[in-house]
Parts: structure tokens; C-alpha cells; sequence
């Protein structure tokens, strides 16, 4: 065999190898071994640039993308900027965004559907000092104190400052321009609600961390991560995805409050009524490949929405047990997220819909803004703005 033929076969053995390396590596990550939209990624601590071949699988590397290692023990949505820092800034200059301290604040939700709160008045404030109590609180707690945060990624607060609509003159302007707010695709935001340990009549420690449950100490208190929400602009109306420990303890009304958690991609089996499941072959390797921490792995997809309406034309919901159903109070066929973020709007003069008409619960249809007011693409964070 001469020297070119021996070059030849060299680069065709390589390129086949690679190949099947290639094709049992994302095997393992896709239960019917097919290529999804992780292997244009290469890796799972990078946020999917498409849909997967399944929305419960989309929903999953959303949820690992966003929980792989951050900065300073973090995980990654807890380096972003949180909502109330970035629209009320606590100081100024270059670092002025740099989340250096966490700041919970109480649920936006629970605060406008009971009328307490006007456009751009919640805040972020000192740690342990921005909760409120719980709507709908599970039997069992001593203490029904609940905290929230939302982080927004680069690319939803550089749309937003780009197009000045930080401000609520700024977006009453765009609103009288006829101006289109439309999110870009990168465009993720992440909604956590912790339980403070001190809530339980046998509390959990962060020094020797329980196994089925992410905690995290926090202004000197230890918390548990007991419900995380994920919003992505990979498709127009947003993929909306919402996660819960499998944690009596935490989250008693998982799968239970709001109906079965339906995940044909991640669970088995694939629905649940709060019964324990598994982890499929294919989640199992992704969270490996990522290094997530171990407590993730008994995280379960309650469900992912895509679109205001079910094949058969009835309404989408989708809620999570303590975000919407203790924090907030909401029932069984009340709560969705895609329903409920349509009516994020603002009218040319300024006036907001978030502190004029706000949706009822249930909302059986998306809210379509009349003439003078502006859309904002689902994003109800633009609420905010002073």
C-alpha cells in the first residue's frame, strides 16, 4: 500500500471512528438514539439553539444548561442579573448589574392577583427580608414563609436596554410608535421559590445537604429549591417549562394540585400522580455529561408548554405546585403560564395592565391588547419598570 493510500485510509478510519463515537455518545442522551438539537451544541452546559425532537427534551437541556456550575459556587441563572436589580438598580457605574448578593423579593403574582401592588413597586430587599407568606400553605409546616427571584440572561436584558423599554416612559413611547417587542431567540428567564428550612417541623441542614433536594444558605439562612421555572424564545410563544423536587417533604402537592406531571422524555414512567419515578436512561446522561450536582437528579419535568392550545382546542395550563399553587393560591384548571404571561401589555399613555386588568383565573384564551396598547411578548418582568 503506498504512502497515499495509507493517508486515505488513515483519514476515513479516524472520520468512522468519530463517527460511531459520535453516535454512541448522543445515543445515550436521546431515548430513541437519535441526534437531537444537544449535538449541534456539543455540550449540555450550553443553552440549545433549536428544539429538540421533543418538547419534554428541549425542557430538560434547558433545565441542565441552567443549573450547570456558575461562578463562585453558583449555578448558572444565579450569575444573572435579578429582576428587581435590573430594573431598580441599587447602584450605578459598571458594576452596578453584578448580583453580588442574593435579594429575594415575594411572588409579583400572589402581590397583583390580591391587589397590593402597583406597576414598578417590588423591589429586591435585603436577604430573609423580602418574603411574604404562602397563599395556600401544605399541611405540615410550622412557618409558611416562601421567597422568590427571577434572573434574566444577557441577551433578554440587552434586547430590553437596546430598546429602551426599561422604562415605563420608554415603553409607553414604543407603544405610541406601533413598535413590536419580539424577544430573540437566545432569550431565557428562570423563576426559583425557596422554603426556608425553619419551616419544617424537622428542618433540613445546608451543612450536611439532604439528598433529594438542592439547598442553598443564604443570608445566613438555608433554603430549598422547591419549584424552578424556565422560559426560552426558541419558539415565538416561548417554551415554558416547570420543574419540582420529588420531595414529600418540599413538595407534597407535586403532580397532585394542578394534575398528573406528563414527561415521556425524562420520567419513568412518564406520567405521575406524585408517586416516586425515574430518571430515563437519556436525562440520566445528560445531567451526567453536564456534572450537575447529585441533589438535580431528583428533579422531575412537571410539564412544558409551547402554545396557548391543546391539539383538541382546549387551553394549555400548566402550574407548579408551590410557585402557583402554595405561593399564589391557584386551583386545578386555573393556572397558565403561557395564558397568564399574554396579558403582560401597555397602553401609549403609561398605564399597565399589570395594575389595571390584571387575568382572571382561569383564562381560557390569550389576551389580545386593543388599539393604543403594546404587547410585550409575554414577558411579564417589563412590569417592573419605573
Amino acid at each position: 500500500m503506498n504512502a497515499t493510500r495509507v493517508r486515505a485510509f488513515v483519514v476515513v478510519a479516524t472520520v468512522t471512528a468519530l463517527v460511531l463515537s459520535a453516535t454512541s455518545y448522543f445515543g445515550a442522551l436521546t431515548s430513541a438514539g437519535r441526534v437531537s438539537a444537544l449535538a449541534a451544541t456539543l455540550s449540555p452546559c450550553t443553552f440549545p439553539t433549536a428544539m429538540a425532537a421533543t418538547n419534554e427534551e428541549t425542557a430538560w437541556q434547558l433545565f441542565v444548561a441552567a443549573n450547570c456550575a456558575g461562578s463562585g459556587g453558583h449555578v448558572v441563572w444565579e450569575d444573572w442579573v435579578e429582576q428587581g436589580q435590573y430594573y431598580n438598580p441599587p447602584a450605578t457605574g459598571a458594576n452596578a448589574l453584578l448580583l453580588r448578593s442574593r435579594r429575594f423579593h415575594g411572588s409579583v403574582l400572589q402581590h397583583l392577583r390580591q391587589g397590593h401592588m402597583q406597576r414598578g413597586k417590588m423591589t429586591p430587599f435585603a436577604a430573609n427580608t423580602g418574603c411574604q407568606k404562602m397563599t395556600a400553605p401544605p399541611q405540615g409546616l410550622i412557618a409558611t414563609q416562601i421567597c422568590e427571584e427571577v434572573h434574566m440572561n444577557a441577551a433578554t436584558t440587552k434586547f430590553i436596554t437596546a430598546n429602551n423599554l426599561r422604562t415605563n416612559s420608554g415603553q409607553a413611547k414604543a407603544a405610541a410608535a406601533g413598535f413590536v417587542v419580539d424577544f430573540p431567540a437566545p432569550s431565557v428567564e428562570v423563576k426559583v421559590d425557596w422554603i426556608p428550612a425553619s419551616d419544617f417541623a424537622k428542618p433540613f441542614s445546608c451543612t450536611a445537604p439532604p439528598k433529594d433536594f438542592r439547598v442553598e444558605s443564604v443570608g445566613g439562612t438555608c433554603y430549598a429549591m422547591a419549584g424552578i421555572h424556565i422560559e426560552s424564545k426558541l419558539v415565538k410563544n416561548w417554551v415554558w417549562a416547570t420543574f419540582e423536587p420529588q420531595s414529600m417533604l418540599t413538595n407534597p402537592g407535586r403532580c397532585k394540585t394542578f394534575g398528573n406531571c406528563v414527561d415521556p422524555w425524562g420520567s419513568v414512567p412518564p406520567t405521575s400522580s406524585g408517586g416516586t419515578t425515574q430518571l430515563s436512561a437519556a436525562a440520566t446522561a445528560l445531567m451526567k455529561q453536564a456534572g450537575l450536582a447529585p441533589q438535580f437528579a431528583n428533579y422531575r419535568l412537571v410539564g412544558v408548554q409551547i402554545d396557548f392550545f391543546n391539539p383538541d382546542k382546549s387551553p394549555s395550563l400548566l402550574g407548579n405546585s408551590v410557585i402557583e399553587g402554595e405561593n399564589v393560591g391557584l386551583k386545578a384548571g386555573q393556572s397558565s403560564c403561557i395564558i397568564c404571561h399574554s396579558f403582560s401589555a401597555i397602553k401609549n399613555d403609561g398605564t399597565d395592565n399589570g395594575s389595571t386588568l390584571f387575568p382572571p383565573f382561569p383564562a381560557t384564551k390569550p389576551y389580545t391588547p386593543p388599539s393604543g396598547w403594546m404587547s410585550r411578548d409575554l414577558v411579564w418582568s417589563l412590569d417592573q419598570a419605573n
